[in-house]
């Protein structure tokens, strides 16, 4: 990550958001609708409980990627949950430069769909941890390989997923 953001600038970033998530709510309530108001205190209740979530996982390297794409990458609109109690901490590095890669690579392949969605789920099952991203269109063309890594890649027309797995030690 080449264009890391200084701590007063993701600070800065955060407060915006926070500020505009509070008049979100607060618009809501002015106009009566206090099942939209209470939909969105969920919403970002629950995003807090997976930043949290992968703040466990001792991943400082893809934790700060995750926690500022939506800034650095504001043409990606990334959701993330996770899932996973633990995670391979060997590999924090690979996988924050393979975020990198991948959003670089969509970023690229889909300019002209912004903002583009993509969903990416952090689980383990079975000693297993994984990364699942999917989003709209056709991810064949998209060059994701890593040699550290074991990927796999469902690509349709209108949708693509891609798999990171990582066998746990212990």
């Amino acid at each position: 990550m080449d264009d890391r953001l200084t701590v007063a600038q993701s600070l800065r970033h955060a407060r915006h958001d926070f500020l505009n998530e509070l008049q979100m709510i607060k618009l809501n309530l002015d106009l009566g609708r206090t099942d939209r108001a209470q939909a969105l205190i969920r919403t970002y209740a629950e995003a807090a409980m997976h930043q949290s979530r992968l703040s466990a996982l001792s991943l400082p390297e893809t934790e700060e990627w995750l926690l500022t794409a939506g800034w650095r990458f504001p043409e990606l609109r990334l959701t993330m949950s996770c899932e996973a109690p633990q995670a391979p901490s060997e590999l924090d590095t690979i996988l924050c430069q393979w975020l990198e890669s991948f959003a670089k690579a969509v970023k690229e392949a889909f300019s002209d769909a912004w903002p583009y969605p993509v969903e990416l789920r952090i689980i383990e099952v079975d000693g297993r941890f994984s990364l699942e991203l999917s989003g709209p269109g056709d991810w064949s063309s998209l060059v994701l390989d890593s040699p550290q890594l074991a990927i796999g890649k469902a690509c349709g027309s209108d949708r693509s997923k891609v798999e990171i797995h990582a066998q746990m030690e212990g």
